[in-house]
């Protein structure tokens, strides 16, 4: 094969070998978007509990144990609010001042962080310093929410849909499982309390 021809050979096989093989792509610099999936606007959980006779069994359904709104108490073991919030709630009660039908529910808020045996020494044995006398859930920190108003569960986190409360923090779920008001308080207040029991007597609205 002469010059001539070995030229005109390399010059067709250049141009196939682009041919060959599909452009490669770079996601070098490329942000990859996340896209969330909406927070139900009606929200219930499920969790384990201690299996306490005030616990209505081992594992809770939030929506569907209660009728009626419901007050959150998202407590940690060494919160010394969530401590005062419960003795004044234990207070409250003690004196007739909450209704037996109050549904009130204690959320553990830091699984990650404080041992079930911790919760259950502060909260949860008859003996305990702040024993609670209403139901005390245990989510895990994968807990995801069920839609109440169709029943579905979603893949929503739990923290993120109850707008990532700290300890302490009291929540009023209204009756149909929408979330309408939360405290700002960390130590027990009779005037914050009033407000949350205002809203669960009008229906949560």
């Amino acid at each position: 094969m002469n010059g001539k021809g070995l030229v005109a050979c390399l010059v067709v096989l250049t141009m196939l070998a682009g041919c060959t093989a599909a452009p490669m792509e770079s996601n070098e610099g490329a942000e990859q978007e996340v896209v969330l999936t909406p927070v139900p606007t009606h929200l219930s959980f499920s969790a384990p509990t201690f299996d306490r006779a005030v616990d209505g069994g081992a594992t809770l359904d939030l929506r569907s144990s209660f009728d009626g709104p419901v007050l959150l108490l998202w407590v940690a073991s060494g919160c010394s609010g969530c401590h005062d919030w419960t003795v004044m709630l234990k207070e409250e009660l003690e004196a007739g001042n909450l209704s037996n039908t109050t549904n009130i529910v204690a959320v553990h808020r830091y699984p990650e962080f404080e041992s079930r045996e911790s919760v259950a020494q502060r909260y949860g044995e008859n003996n305990s310093t702040h024993f609670m006398p209403w139901p005390l859930m245990l989510p895990p920190p994968s807990t995801t929410v069920i839609d109440a108003q169709s029943g579905r569960m979603t893949d929503v986190g739990l923290y993120r849909a109850f707008q990532q409360p700290v300890t302490p923090t009291l929540q009023v779920l209204d009756d149909e499982g929408r979330l309408v008001w939360s405290s700002k308080t960390y130590w027990a207040n009779a005037t914050v309390l009033t407000e949350a029991l205002n809203i669960m007597e009008t229906g949560g609205r």
